[in-house]
């Protein structure tokens, strides 16, 4: 028997009845308090008790829109427990009930975000990445360039020869690296972002002509290329993009939704152009640069030398650089060299 005060509501007035509520384990038998208009008798299964609410008064609601409302907690979940009611809701209800456990939940919650920002994120942009259509990524390009090339590049004056042969090594080059993948090499001149290059999704290259008079030799060239290439076949670029985009274009890209990734895509030149890669894509790119050099036996010191020739160099060009975001060069250097001494070559 489970005994308690309440207030009943006929649900046709806003009129408060002031009762007494006797359970039987079967059946609600409600009182009105000094002979008071209520006295029903309610079968517990054509009544609904109301999920528990922080500190709230519990109700009880009763066929024809009546309800009853009662602050005796206690009694209503007595009541609960007996009939099975809101098993769910009621360990909700302790575990909300206790600011340790609140607090540990919430501990919880700003984990899990973290990790899922920190893991989560980057690895579904890796999946998205590789699901981009050749078609969308040949877009994303022709738009990047047509930007860089109004604000930041001019047309290349490097000797033909010298560009066509450049073109032939670098043919040679992205074969060995990544044979899938239909790779261009274009030169642009560009007094504001000075010896720079830089990949865009579709496999163009893109290299500075100020690059060109700044290498001692065509292997400092190809290491940067080979840099460059690696961006593309590991998909950095597009990687990048979606990981800065947000969560929407993310979901779009993994739901194959094609209208709304050709929608967003016409914002996301200014995103590749502008935004760096992380220092882990500029490692990873590092590296198959490196390994490319040590096979062909030229060692990492081309890499190394070129690197800090443009570090030393990039002082003059205060413009945007697209290398902005690179590594610290003394850690690339440093990491170029513990790559090649891990090669049994070295030894």
């Amino acid at each position: 028997m489970i005994e308690f005060k309440a207030v009943y509501f006929n649900g046709k007035t806003s009129r408060a009845y002031p009762v007494s509520v006797v359970f039987d384990g079967g059946t609600l038998r409600i009182r009105g308090s000094e002979g008071d208009h209520p006295a029903l008798d309610v079968h517990i299964e054509d009544c609904t008790i109301a999920p528990p609410l922080g500190g709230t008064v519990r109700s009880i609601k009763l066929p024809g829109g009546a309800q009853c409302e009662t602050t005796d907690t206690e009694a209503v979940s007595a009541m609960e427990h007996l009939t099975g009611r809101n098993t769910g809701m009621r360990l909700v209800h302790f575990l909300e009930s206790r600011w340790k456990t609140a607090a540990g939940a919430l501990a919880g919650l700003v984990l899990c975000v973290w990790l899922f920002a920190t893991y989560g994120i980057p690895f579904l942009a890796r999946k998205a990445a590789y699901a981009v259509p050749p078609e969308l990524t040949e877009q994303m390009s022709r738009q990047a360039i047509k930007m860089l090339d109004r604000r930041f590049l001019k047309p290349s004056e490097l000797d033909p020869g010298r560009i066509r042969k450049l073109r032939e090594e670098f043919q040679h080059l992205s074969r060995e690296i990544d044979a899938d993948f239909n790779y261009r090499l274009e030169f642009r001149k560009s007094p504001h972002i000075g010896p720079n290059a830089f990949a865009l999704p579709s496999g163009l290259v893109i290299m500075t002509d100020e690059l060109v008079d700044l290498a001692a030799d065509d292997r400092e060239l190809l290491a940067i290329l080979a840099h460059e290439t690696a961006h593309v076949k590991k998909r950095h670029g597009l990687r990048s993009i979606i990981q800065n985009s947000g969560v929407f274009l993310l979901i779009s890209l993994l739901a194959g939704d094609i209208t709304s990734i050709t929608s967003a895509a016409a914002s996301l030149p200014a995103l590749l152009a502008q935004s760096g890669y992380s220092r882990k894509f500029e490692t990873e790119a590092d590296r198959v640069a490196a390994l490319y050099m040590i096979r062909k036996g030229w060692g990492t010191k081309p890499f190394q030398a070129i690197l800090l020739r443009i570090t030393r160099d990039m002082a003059d060009y205060p413009g945007e650089s697209l290398l902005a975001s690179h590594p610290l060069t003394d850690q690339r250097v440093r990491h170029l060299r513990e790559i090649e001494a891990s090669m049994p070559e070295a030894e």
